[in-house]
């Protein structure tokens, strides 16, 4: 009895989110309320241990776009680390196309990392590692440095997502895979649900051992790099990344299972989340939820006509129904990156055209490109 009811205590404290009030980027700020949300968790053992960070490093953007989680987020991180009796903090992510150092040097993480006396991660070198309970993927290839941490901080950035509507722990953790290698699980799995079960079970690879998001300044409308800054006010602590991305879906207005990896993980008991015992500490978030944030629009997707369509009929069906990238020739600044990421190899520069021209026939509506683009030249949707 006494082991049943250790498991079921357990189970509950994995299950356990804290919020914590953080209304702007002041160190102090930042330091308390990730120190407060780190807290009111179960005690995470860092004490000799080799610890990595992995933060959205997505892009070269500053802080203020707030595409890339904040630089004062990562620093209140090494210190906590450093605090528990941390022997060694890395900081490592695999930006989609662009080259490590100059992402870090424009997001302000160099100076946080280099100040603070962490190092970074090498994340160009993967290792297999086997997933046999894997629902989807029964074996990745991971960044070695994330294999060989003792423990991974996951520190996402709360934004839309043009393919998942919302990314924040779960899918923030697709950085452990190495470069360009992203690429080919958005070829292998082109569908919304596939790609979804594809994150889920990564997420159980990596095994993070604490989750923080940064939801000071969010990202509203075209993320997850070219959308809004908007104000929430928070910073988000859980063991489980799924706990933390259903109550967080939630504050800006999702039903969290229309989110499909965490629609998946409330279905199925691999992932971990019970939501009989999801429960929350410090900010209500009924309370801090935000009523004007604007989201990508849920497509709802049914198996009704791939039941009744014949396969070329239902291709023809997505082909129209759902959004396809159109390039702006005014706005794009040609720095190939689209081209370079795009999984279909479906984009190309034309003679006589700015933007790259789309083979739509080829495009697996992954939005990899407009993920990528640096200047907001990619518009997702069903006509020009």
């Amino acid at each position: 009895m006494q082991n049943i009811l250790e498991a079921q205590a357990s189970l509950a404290s994995t299950q356990l989110v804290a919020l914590t009030d953080c209304r702007g980027y002041e160190q102090d700020s930042v330091d308390l309320a990730v120190a407060s949300a780190v807290a009111a968790l179960e005690a995470v053992d860092m004490n000799g241990a080799t610890v990595l960070i992995k933060p959205n490093l997505l892009l070269a953007f500053e802080p203020e776009r707030a595409a890339t989680t904040h630089p004062a987020i990562v620093r209140a991180l090494i210190r906590a680390a450093k605090g528990a009796g941390a022997a060694r903090v890395l900081v490592g992510d695999s930006p989609g196309w662009q080259g490590l150092s100059s992402v870090a040097a424009k997001t302000g993480m160099s100076a946080v990392v280099r100040g603070e006396g962490a190092a970074w991660a090498d994340f160009s070198e993967g290792v297999s590692v086997d997933l046999p309970e894997g629902s989807l993927i029964r074996r990745f290839e991971i960044a070695r440095a994330v294999v060989e941490a003792d423990l991974v901080i996951n520190a996402p950035k709360l934004k839309t997502h043009g393919l998942m509507y919302y990314t924040g722990a779960v899918k923030n953790l697709f950085g452990c895979i190495p470069g360009l290698k992203k690429s080919a699980f958005h070829l292998r799995f082109p569908g919304r649900a596939e790609f979804a079960a594809m994150l889920a079970d990564l997420y159980l690879a990596v095994k993070p051992a604490l989750n923080v998001m940064d939801a000071v300044v969010a990202m509203e409308g075209a993320g997850p790099s070219n959308g809004k800054p908007k104000d929430i006010g928070l910073v988000l602590a859980s063991r489980s990344a799924f706990a933390l991305d259903w109550l967080a879906a939630g504050i800006i207005g999702y039903d969290p299972a229309d989110v499909p990896y965490l629609g998946l993980a409330a279905r199925d008991s691999r992932y971990g989340l019970d939501l009989s015992a999801l429960s929350w500490v410090g900010q209500d978030p009924a309370a801090r939820r935000v009523h004007h944030f604007e989201r990508v629009r849920v497509l709802k997707e049914t198996d009704f006509f791939r039941r009744k369509m014949p396969a070329w009929a239902h291709g023809l069906a997505r082909n129209l129904s759902v959004p396809r990238p159109f390039f702006s020739d005014g706005l794009c600044v040609r720095c190939g990156g689209c081209v370079k990421i795009c999984p279909a190899q479906c984009l190309s520069f034309q003679e006589g055209k700015h933007a790259p021209r789309v083979d739509y026939g080829a495009c697996i509506r992954c939005y990899c490109c407009h993920e990528v683009c640096p200047a907001d030249a990619i518009r997702l949707a069903r006509r020009p």
